[in-house]
């Protein structure tokens, strides 16, 4: 079993910025598809709401070099700043770019992040992934994706086909039950480990924080009111357009063009 505990990396914001490409389904000039209010954030550089200028959050990844669909219309980054500590951002794209709708901390696995994730070793993959199956223990709220999904006991995570089901004779995490009350509020599948590898690890998600609120098993936690954020934007584009990436401040080289490499699941490099 392979851990990977990432010490106190330095945030540095790019210089660079580059052009944007712009995707179908947006609105107008600076509105994204979910009509919320624009700020525009073309990597980390400067942001342009109504023709100001004012000072980006600081970050060490650039927005415009991930290497997505052209469909893509949301993007969660989790950006790992020490211990089991990280910030998480969630981006929706609209003509005029990358536009920033959630900043917020967050917490990994109990090991910190690892490009070499194993089953039960408590770490948060590194990687860029396509999100998929909203769910949680709680009742959909307005703008939630069509296909959310309100578990009960009956739901569980498989271990063998990393998927949301209802079969009870399938090991794997009970979803539903009342030990994960709180976590599970709200759910989005992260997208590691969609072919099921054997041994590489199942039910990494993005969810709430809960009452525990220092690590997690793998996953990433946030609070609960930027998680319904996020699943509201997951439900303005639907499965298929919202992505996730993952990686220690200053490591975003090794996942920017990641997405569907070595069976999708984390890149190669190192984190050292």
């Amino acid at each position: 079993m392979i851990k990977t505990i990432f010490g106190i990396y330095t945030i540095f914001a790019l210089a660079t910025t580059s052009p944007v490409i712009a995707v179908g389904g947006a609105g107008e000039a600076g509105t994204a598809q979910s009509g919320q209010p624009v700020t525009v954030y073309q990597g980390p550089g400067p942001v342009i709401p109504d023709g100001s200028q004012t000072a980006a959050p600081e970050t060490s990844f650039d927005t415009a070099q991930f290497v997505l669909p052209d469909e893509a219309g949301v993007l969660v980054v989790v950006e790992g700043t020490g211990g089991t500590a990280c910030n998480v951002y969630a981006y929706e794209k609209s003509e005029r770019g990358w536009e920033l709708r959630v900043d917020t901390q967050g917490y990994l696995g109990k090991n910190g992040m690892s490009n070499n994730r194993t089953e039960g070793d408590k770490t948060t993959p590194v990687g860029l992934f396509q999100m998929n199956t909203p769910f949680g223990q709680s009742e959909a709220l307005a703008g939630f994706p069509s296909n959310y999904i309100q578990v009960d006991n009956s739901y569980v995570w498989e271990n063998d086909s990393n998927r949301l089901t209802r079969n009870q004779g399938k090991s794997g995490e009970r979803v539903g039950s009342a030990g994960y009350a709180g976590y599970y509020d709200y759910v989005i599948d992260a997208g590691y480990n969609r072919n099921a590898v054997h041994k590489k690890g199942s039910a990494l998600f993005l969810h709430c924080e809960g009452a525990y609120k220092e690590s997690t098993s793998g996953c990433v936690a946030i609070p609960r009111e930027e998680m319904i954020t996020i699943m509201r934007l997951y439900g303005s584009y639907g499965d298929g357009r919202c992505y996730i990436a993952q990686a220690p401040a200053n490591h975003f080289s090794m996942v920017y063009d990641a997405y569907g490499v070595n069976n999708g699941l984390c890149p190669d490099g190192s984190l050292n």
